[in-house]
Protein backbone atom coordinates (compact mmCIF):
# COMPACT_ATOMS: atom_id res chain seq x y z
CA UNK A 1 0.00 0.00 0.00
CA UNK A 2 1.19 3.68 -0.36
CA UNK A 3 0.59 6.58 1.86
CA UNK A 4 -1.16 9.52 0.08
CA UNK A 5 -0.73 13.21 1.88
CA UNK A 6 -3.58 15.76 1.27
CA UNK A 7 -3.90 19.32 2.94
CA UNK A 8 -7.96 18.74 3.66
CA UNK A 9 -11.13 20.63 5.59
CA UNK A 10 -13.23 18.78 8.81
CA UNK A 11 -16.31 19.21 9.59
CA UNK A 12 -15.51 22.41 11.11
CA UNK A 13 -13.89 23.80 8.01
CA UNK A 14 -10.66 23.32 9.60
CA UNK A 15 -7.32 23.01 7.12
CA UNK A 16 -5.03 20.08 8.19
CA UNK A 17 -2.53 18.27 6.46
CA UNK A 18 -3.36 14.13 6.66
CA UNK A 19 -2.00 10.97 5.35
CA UNK A 20 -3.51 7.76 4.73
CA UNK A 21 -2.50 4.64 3.19
CA UNK A 22 -4.18 3.24 0.25
CA UNK A 23 -3.80 0.91 -2.90
CA UNK A 24 -4.32 3.96 -5.51
CA UNK A 25 -5.33 7.90 -5.32
CA UNK A 26 -8.75 6.85 -5.86
CA UNK A 27 -9.43 4.82 -2.89
CA UNK A 28 -7.21 7.30 -0.58
CA UNK A 29 -9.92 10.25 -1.63
CA UNK A 30 -12.93 7.69 -1.19
CA UNK A 31 -11.03 7.25 2.38
CA UNK A 32 -11.05 10.73 3.05
CA UNK A 33 -14.51 11.25 2.00
CA UNK A 34 -16.06 8.28 4.22
CA UNK A 35 -14.33 10.09 7.43
CA UNK A 36 -16.15 13.72 6.60
CA UNK A 37 -13.13 15.05 5.00
CA UNK A 38 -13.07 17.71 2.28
CA UNK A 39 -9.60 17.13 0.23
CA UNK A 40 -7.82 20.19 -0.88
CA UNK A 41 -4.49 19.85 -2.16
CA UNK A 42 -2.89 16.65 -3.07
CA UNK A 43 0.63 16.89 -0.97
CA UNK A 44 2.41 13.77 -2.63
CA UNK A 45 3.12 10.35 -2.01
CA UNK A 46 5.28 8.99 1.42
CA UNK A 47 6.63 5.60 2.38
CA UNK A 48 3.32 3.33 3.76
CA UNK A 49 3.11 3.35 7.55
CA UNK A 50 4.15 6.95 8.25
CA UNK A 51 1.11 8.78 9.33
CA UNK A 52 0.67 12.70 10.10
CA UNK A 53 -2.42 15.10 10.55
CA UNK A 54 -5.44 13.97 12.72
CA UNK A 55 -3.89 9.87 12.62
CA UNK A 56 -0.50 10.28 13.96
CA UNK A 57 1.55 12.00 16.92
CA UNK A 58 2.73 15.15 16.82
CA UNK A 59 6.03 14.96 14.84
CA UNK A 60 8.66 15.99 17.25
CA UNK A 61 10.32 19.78 16.23
CA UNK A 62 12.65 21.46 17.91
CA UNK A 63 12.72 25.36 17.07
CA UNK A 64 15.85 26.09 19.00
CA UNK A 65 17.89 23.71 16.53
CA UNK A 66 15.51 24.63 13.58
CA UNK A 67 16.27 28.60 13.99
CA UNK A 68 20.64 27.77 15.24
CA UNK A 69 20.90 26.12 11.81
CA UNK A 70 18.75 28.35 9.59
CA UNK A 71 20.58 31.77 10.35
CA UNK A 72 24.38 30.68 9.50
CA UNK A 73 23.20 29.74 5.81
CA UNK A 74 21.16 33.29 5.81
CA UNK A 75 24.21 34.71 7.30
CA UNK A 76 26.06 33.16 4.58
CA UNK A 77 23.44 34.42 1.75
CA UNK A 78 22.19 30.92 0.53
CA UNK A 79 18.81 31.12 -0.85
CA UNK A 80 15.62 30.29 1.99
CA UNK A 81 14.32 27.24 -0.37
CA UNK A 82 18.17 25.69 -0.99
CA UNK A 83 19.03 26.62 3.19
CA UNK A 84 16.09 24.41 3.65
CA UNK A 85 17.29 21.28 1.78
CA UNK A 86 20.48 21.85 2.77
CA UNK A 87 19.29 21.23 6.92
CA UNK A 88 17.06 18.88 5.67
CA UNK A 89 19.97 16.64 4.26
CA UNK A 90 21.82 17.05 7.65
CA UNK A 91 19.27 16.65 9.87
CA UNK A 92 18.59 13.24 11.02
CA UNK A 93 15.49 13.10 13.47
CA UNK A 94 12.52 12.17 10.76
CA UNK A 95 9.82 14.60 12.46
CA UNK A 96 12.69 17.67 12.30
CA UNK A 97 13.24 16.53 8.45
CA UNK A 98 9.39 16.33 7.11
CA UNK A 99 8.37 19.86 8.55
CA UNK A 100 11.68 21.28 7.11
CA UNK A 101 10.99 19.28 3.92
CA UNK A 102 7.44 20.51 3.68
CA UNK A 103 8.84 24.65 4.64
CA UNK A 104 10.73 23.90 1.76
CA UNK A 105 7.97 22.56 -0.33
CA UNK A 106 5.68 25.51 -0.04
CA UNK A 107 8.23 28.02 -0.67
CA UNK A 108 8.86 26.11 -3.65
CA UNK A 109 5.18 26.51 -4.70
CA UNK A 110 5.67 29.95 -4.19
CA UNK A 111 4.38 30.92 -0.32
CA UNK A 112 5.94 32.86 2.15
CA UNK A 113 7.66 31.43 4.49
CA UNK A 114 5.39 33.58 7.14
CA UNK A 115 2.48 32.17 5.65
CA UNK A 116 3.57 28.61 6.06
CA UNK A 117 4.89 29.00 9.77
CA UNK A 118 1.67 30.78 10.19
CA UNK A 119 -0.12 27.45 9.65
CA UNK A 120 2.05 25.20 11.84
CA UNK A 121 0.88 27.29 15.30
CA UNK A 122 1.82 23.89 17.22
CA UNK A 123 5.91 23.89 16.19
CA UNK A 124 5.68 27.74 15.74
CA UNK A 125 4.72 30.36 18.40
CA UNK A 126 2.97 32.99 17.21
CA UNK A 127 6.03 35.64 17.51
CA UNK A 128 7.78 34.22 14.65
CA UNK A 129 5.35 34.15 12.09
CA UNK A 130 4.99 37.81 12.96
CA UNK A 131 8.64 38.45 12.90
CA UNK A 132 9.30 36.63 10.31
CA UNK A 133 6.44 38.94 8.00
CA UNK A 134 7.96 42.17 9.52
CA UNK A 135 11.27 41.06 7.77
CA UNK A 136 9.53 39.99 4.60
CA UNK A 137 7.92 43.27 4.22
CA UNK A 138 11.07 45.37 4.94
CA UNK A 139 13.18 43.52 3.34
CA UNK A 140 15.56 42.70 6.13
CA UNK A 141 14.82 38.79 6.56
CA UNK A 142 18.35 37.96 7.78
CA UNK A 143 18.59 40.68 10.33
CA UNK A 144 15.16 39.89 11.67
CA UNK A 145 16.13 35.72 11.97
CA UNK A 146 18.87 36.98 13.79
CA UNK A 147 16.87 38.95 15.91
CA UNK A 148 14.71 35.50 16.75
CA UNK A 149 17.42 33.24 17.27
CA UNK A 150 18.55 35.81 19.86
CA UNK A 151 14.83 35.90 21.42
CA UNK A 152 14.74 32.15 21.42
CA UNK A 153 18.43 31.79 22.94
CA UNK A 154 17.22 34.17 25.95
CA UNK A 155 13.91 32.15 26.16
CA UNK A 156 15.73 28.99 26.47
CA UNK A 157 18.76 29.77 28.89
CA UNK A 158 15.73 31.60 31.02
CA UNK A 159 13.99 27.80 31.12
CA UNK A 160 17.56 25.98 31.77
CA UNK A 161 18.33 28.36 34.37
CA UNK A 162 15.02 27.92 36.29
CA UNK A 163 15.32 24.30 36.01
CA UNK A 164 19.31 23.93 37.22
CA UNK A 165 17.94 26.59 40.23
CA UNK A 166 15.30 23.97 41.26
CA UNK A 167 17.80 20.71 41.34
CA UNK A 168 19.52 21.48 44.30
CA UNK A 169 16.30 22.43 46.09
CA UNK A 170 14.37 19.07 45.54
CA UNK A 171 17.65 17.38 46.29
CA UNK A 172 17.28 19.12 49.88
CA UNK A 173 13.75 18.50 50.42
CA UNK A 174 14.01 14.95 48.96
CA UNK A 175 16.79 14.20 51.35
CA UNK A 176 14.84 16.31 54.13
CA UNK A 177 11.90 13.92 53.80
CA UNK A 178 13.71 10.60 53.94
CA UNK A 179 15.97 11.23 56.57
CA UNK A 180 12.89 12.70 58.95
CA UNK A 181 11.10 9.35 57.71
CA UNK A 182 13.27 7.09 58.77
CA UNK A 183 13.50 8.70 61.92
CA UNK A 184 10.35 8.13 62.95
CA UNK A 185 9.95 4.86 61.33
CA UNK A 186 12.93 3.02 62.41
CA UNK A 187 15.18 4.93 65.00
CA UNK A 188 12.39 5.81 67.21
CA UNK A 189 10.17 2.81 67.08
CA UNK A 190 12.88 0.58 68.03
CA UNK A 191 14.16 2.53 71.16
CA UNK A 192 10.41 2.68 71.87
CA UNK A 193 10.42 -1.13 72.02
CA UNK A 194 13.34 -1.08 74.65
CA UNK A 195 11.29 1.57 76.78
CA UNK A 196 8.04 -0.87 77.40
CA UNK A 197 10.04 -3.83 77.51
CA UNK A 198 11.57 -2.32 80.70
CA UNK A 199 7.78 -1.31 82.08
CA UNK A 200 8.68 2.12 82.83
CA UNK A 201 6.52 5.56 82.45
CA UNK A 202 8.02 7.82 79.36
CA UNK A 203 8.90 11.59 79.75
CA UNK A 204 6.50 13.80 77.95
CA UNK A 205 8.85 14.81 75.03
CA UNK A 206 9.57 11.31 74.64
CA UNK A 207 5.86 10.14 74.02
CA UNK A 208 4.97 12.93 71.73
CA UNK A 209 7.88 11.41 69.77
CA UNK A 210 6.32 7.58 69.95
CA UNK A 211 2.87 9.57 69.27
CA UNK A 212 4.17 11.12 66.26
CA UNK A 213 6.01 7.59 65.06
CA UNK A 214 3.03 5.50 65.70
CA UNK A 215 0.75 8.07 63.52
CA UNK A 216 3.69 7.25 60.88
CA UNK A 217 4.43 3.94 60.61
CA UNK A 218 0.52 2.79 61.70
CA UNK A 219 -1.62 5.37 59.60
CA UNK A 220 0.82 5.56 56.55
CA UNK A 221 -2.03 4.92 54.20
CA UNK A 222 -3.57 8.19 55.81
CA UNK A 223 -0.58 9.84 54.80
CA UNK A 224 -0.43 8.33 51.51
CA UNK A 225 -4.19 9.40 50.69
CA UNK A 226 -4.01 12.62 52.30
CA UNK A 227 -0.94 13.42 49.72
CA UNK A 228 -2.89 12.00 46.60
CA UNK A 229 -6.18 14.20 47.56
CA UNK A 230 -4.01 17.44 47.91
CA UNK A 231 -2.72 16.80 44.29
CA UNK A 232 -5.85 15.61 42.93
CA UNK A 233 -7.10 18.79 44.15
CA UNK A 234 -4.26 20.94 43.02
CA UNK A 235 -4.47 19.43 39.60
CA UNK A 236 -8.41 19.42 39.45
CA UNK A 237 -8.58 23.51 40.44
CA UNK A 238 -5.82 24.42 38.32
CA UNK A 239 -7.53 22.94 35.02
CA UNK A 240 -10.91 25.08 35.76
CA UNK A 241 -10.65 28.43 34.60
CA UNK A 242 -11.46 30.56 37.68
CA UNK A 243 -9.51 27.85 39.72
CA UNK A 244 -6.88 28.24 37.78
CA UNK A 245 -6.81 32.58 38.09
CA UNK A 246 -7.49 31.87 41.84
CA UNK A 247 -4.94 29.82 41.93
CA UNK A 248 -1.86 32.28 40.10
CA UNK A 249 -3.32 35.19 42.15
CA UNK A 250 -2.41 33.55 45.08
CA UNK A 251 0.71 32.22 43.87
CA UNK A 252 1.95 36.44 42.91
CA UNK A 253 1.06 37.14 46.69
CA UNK A 254 3.69 34.39 48.19
CA UNK A 255 6.27 35.70 49.71
CA UNK A 256 10.01 35.55 47.69
CA UNK A 257 8.31 33.20 45.36
CA UNK A 258 5.42 35.70 44.42
CA UNK A 259 8.44 38.13 43.31
CA UNK A 260 10.21 36.06 41.33
CA UNK A 261 7.39 34.75 39.36
CA UNK A 262 6.18 38.57 38.73
CA UNK A 263 9.81 39.55 37.76
CA UNK A 264 10.03 36.28 35.63
CA UNK A 265 6.71 36.60 33.44
CA UNK A 266 6.44 40.53 33.01
CA UNK A 267 10.41 40.14 31.89
CA UNK A 268 9.33 37.59 29.22
CA UNK A 269 6.15 40.41 28.05
CA UNK A 270 8.40 43.18 27.81
CA UNK A 271 11.55 41.26 26.05
CA UNK A 272 8.71 40.01 23.39
CA UNK A 273 7.35 43.78 23.10
CA UNK A 274 10.84 44.84 22.82
CA UNK A 275 11.65 42.10 19.77
CA UNK A 276 8.50 42.96 17.96
CA UNK A 277 8.25 46.94 18.17
CA UNK A 278 11.97 46.84 17.30
CA UNK A 279 11.05 45.08 14.01
CA UNK A 280 8.12 47.90 13.18
CA UNK A 281 5.36 44.88 13.66
CA UNK A 282 2.22 46.68 14.72
CA UNK A 283 1.80 47.82 18.04
CA UNK A 284 -1.73 46.14 19.12
CA UNK A 285 -1.16 42.80 17.61
CA UNK A 286 2.57 43.26 19.68
CA UNK A 287 0.75 43.10 22.86
CA UNK A 288 -1.85 40.29 21.57
CA UNK A 289 1.24 38.28 20.88
CA UNK A 290 3.07 39.33 24.14
CA UNK A 291 0.31 38.17 25.97
CA UNK A 292 0.15 34.90 24.86
CA UNK A 293 3.79 34.13 26.48
CA UNK A 294 2.17 35.02 29.77
CA UNK A 295 1.37 31.73 32.15
CA UNK A 296 0.12 33.42 34.87
CA UNK A 297 -3.58 34.19 34.46
CA UNK A 298 -3.64 36.69 37.30
CA UNK A 299 -1.30 38.97 35.04
CA UNK A 300 -2.93 38.16 32.08
CA UNK A 301 -5.86 39.61 32.93
CA UNK A 302 -4.59 42.21 34.78
CA UNK A 303 -2.75 43.18 31.05
CA UNK A 304 -6.21 42.37 29.25
CA UNK A 305 -7.65 46.07 28.99
CA UNK A 306 -4.49 47.33 27.49
CA UNK A 307 -4.78 47.05 23.63
CA UNK A 308 -8.49 48.73 24.44
CA UNK A 309 -6.58 51.75 25.64
CA UNK A 310 -4.30 51.61 22.75
CA UNK A 311 -6.94 51.75 20.65
CA UNK A 312 -8.63 54.44 22.66
CA UNK A 313 -5.39 56.60 21.62
CA UNK A 314 -3.75 56.19 24.91
CA UNK A 315 0.20 55.38 25.26
CA UNK A 316 1.34 52.09 26.00
CA UNK A 317 3.24 53.79 29.23
CA UNK A 318 -0.48 54.75 30.25
CA UNK A 319 -1.89 51.59 29.52
CA UNK A 320 0.51 49.63 30.96
CA UNK A 321 0.41 51.56 34.01
CA UNK A 322 -3.08 50.53 34.93
CA UNK A 323 -1.57 46.73 36.03
CA UNK A 324 -0.35 46.88 39.92
CA UNK A 325 2.08 43.99 38.80
CA UNK A 326 4.23 46.35 36.07
CA UNK A 327 6.99 47.24 38.05
CA UNK A 328 7.12 51.44 37.97
CA UNK A 329 10.83 51.07 36.80
CA UNK A 330 9.37 49.79 33.66
CA UNK A 331 6.98 52.74 33.31
CA UNK A 332 9.33 54.97 33.40
CA UNK A 333 12.23 53.85 31.20
CA UNK A 334 8.83 52.72 28.87
CA UNK A 335 8.24 56.62 29.04
CA UNK A 336 11.19 57.60 28.11
CA UNK A 337 11.23 55.87 25.16
CA UNK A 338 8.02 56.73 23.87
CA UNK A 339 9.52 60.42 24.35
CA UNK A 340 12.93 59.97 22.22
CA UNK A 341 11.46 57.17 19.45
CA UNK A 342 13.30 54.52 20.79
CA UNK A 343 10.68 52.49 22.33
CA UNK A 344 11.84 48.93 21.33
CA UNK A 345 15.76 49.86 22.52
CA UNK A 346 14.35 51.02 25.79
CA UNK A 347 11.96 48.05 26.00
CA UNK A 348 15.09 45.83 25.44
CA UNK A 349 17.53 47.08 28.18
CA UNK A 350 14.51 46.83 30.89
CA UNK A 351 13.91 43.22 29.90
CA UNK A 352 17.83 42.52 30.66
CA UNK A 353 17.52 44.44 33.52
CA UNK A 354 14.17 42.34 34.81
CA UNK A 355 15.98 39.03 33.83
CA UNK A 356 19.34 39.97 36.23
CA UNK A 357 16.98 40.96 38.97
CA UNK A 358 15.11 37.31 38.57
CA UNK A 359 18.40 35.14 39.20
CA UNK A 360 19.31 37.89 42.04
CA UNK A 361 15.97 36.79 43.56
CA UNK A 362 16.73 33.10 42.81
CA UNK A 363 20.24 33.36 44.19
CA UNK A 364 18.72 34.85 47.48
CA UNK A 365 16.29 32.54 47.94
CA UNK A 366 18.15 29.56 47.79
CA UNK A 367 20.64 31.13 49.91
CA UNK A 368 17.90 31.32 52.09
CA UNK A 369 16.51 27.73 51.15
CA UNK A 370 19.88 25.67 52.35
CA UNK A 371 20.15 26.65 55.67
CA UNK A 372 16.80 26.77 56.41
CA UNK A 373 16.39 23.05 55.14
CA UNK A 374 19.52 21.83 57.20
CA UNK A 375 18.53 23.72 60.38
CA UNK A 376 14.66 22.04 60.43
CA UNK A 377 16.50 18.94 59.98
CA UNK A 378 18.87 19.62 62.72
CA UNK A 379 15.58 20.84 64.74
CA UNK A 380 14.08 17.69 64.03
CA UNK A 381 16.78 15.46 65.06
CA UNK A 382 18.06 17.35 67.87
CA UNK A 383 14.43 16.71 69.20
CA UNK A 384 14.44 13.23 69.03
CA UNK A 385 17.80 12.67 70.41
CA UNK A 386 17.15 15.06 73.06
CA UNK A 387 13.81 12.77 73.57
CA UNK A 388 15.26 9.38 73.66
CA UNK A 389 18.28 11.05 76.31
CA UNK A 390 15.62 11.83 78.51
CA UNK A 391 13.58 8.19 78.67
CA UNK A 392 17.19 7.17 79.35
CA UNK A 393 18.03 9.48 82.28
CA UNK A 394 14.38 8.32 83.53
CA UNK A 395 14.83 4.66 83.62
CA UNK A 396 18.38 5.40 84.96
CA UNK A 397 16.74 7.56 88.03
CA UNK A 398 14.17 4.83 88.81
Amino acid sequence: MTMFRYRVADKNGKTVEVSIDAENAAESLKRLRARGLNPLENLGEGASGERTGLFRKKTSFNIYQFIDRLVPLLKAHIQLERAFGIMADGTEDKGQKEIIQNLRRGLHEGKKLSELVRAKPEYFPSICANLIEAGEESGALIEVMIELKHFLDYKKETSEFMVTSSIYPAIIIFVTVVVIILLFTVFVPRFTKIFFDMGKALPLPTQIMVWISNIMTGFWWLWLSLIAAISFSIIKVRRNEKGRVWWDKKMLTLPLIGGIITVMEIGRFIKTLAVLIKNNVHLISTVNIASKILENKELKISLSAVNADLKGGKKLSKALSKSAYVPKIVLQMLEVGEESGNMGGMLADVAEQLEKDMKLKIKRLLALFEPACILFLAVVVLAVVISIFLAIMEMNNV
